[in-house]
């Protein structure tokens, strides 16, 4: 989970945010800027923290045409790797792609933090994934699997009625299914996320304790 001390907001000063006017208040609303900017760096840092744990492709273009001289495992590459490819031609990038080479299968991977989605975006994501599929199957010799994963959802159930029934119960992943998959342990992510939880409670409540108008409001002087 990323820290909301560490979230850089919005410049309150030069141009407030809808936060500011929501309360008319400066250091409130960059607080809340803050912890908004922090929200969405989550999920950046959740792939962080996977892509550390996994066994990481270093080379995708030399990995892909040498697939034989590889030893068994599942081997991991990013969405920068397949932008940057000249062996793979295609408009979309999954987060991951899992490669297992005892099975010859190819696991396209998006990875989000939540799992509620409006309906228009989850049909977007699903067609995104069999797009890509349907660019790179003549150039990658695997059969493929494609997987929405909410890292954080308790069961796949949860997931396919926060991404409103648009993607099927078989293209859908938890968080420990991932780990499971990549050979990493959900459960180290998961403290880890824990530790930044209770920074920004801390944080959060420090930093409220400071502005004056917080303060009268819960009687202090």
């Amino acid at each position: 989970m990323a820290k909301i001390r560490d979230a850089k907001g919005r410049r309150e000063n030069q141009s407030p945010s809808g936060y500011t006017r929501l309360f008319g208040n400066i250091a409130l609303g960059n607080l809340l800027s803050k912890v908004q900017a922090a929200v969405i760096s989550s999920g950046n840092e959740l792939e962080r923290l996977i892509l550390e744990r996994c066994q990481k492709i270093s080379d995708f273009d030399n990995f892909v045409t040498d697939l034989d001289n590889r030893s068994p495992g599942i081997f991991v590459a990013t969405k920068r790797q397949i932008k940057k490819s000249k062996k793979v031609e295609t408009r979309f990038e999954p987060d991951l792609l899992a490669f297992d080479l005892v099975h010859r299968i190819c696991y396209v991977i998006e990875v989000k933090d939540g799992d509620q989605f409006d309906t228009k975006k989850s049909e977007g994501e699903r067609n995104t994934l069999h797009s890509f599929r349907s660019d790179v199957a003549s150039v990658l010799p695997f059969s493929f699997k494609i997987y929405m994963c909410s890292f954080n959802a308790p069961s796949k159930e949860a997931i396919y009625h926060g991404l409103k029934h648009k993607f099927p119960l078989d293209e859908l992943m938890t968080g420990k299914e991932l780990c499971d998959l990549l050979g990493i342990d959900y459960d180290e992510i998961l403290d880890i996320r824990k530790q930044d939880q209770e920074d920004n409670i801390d944080y959060f409540v420090e930093s409220l304790k400071n502005i004056p108008e917080i303060l009268n409001r819960w009687g202090h002087k």
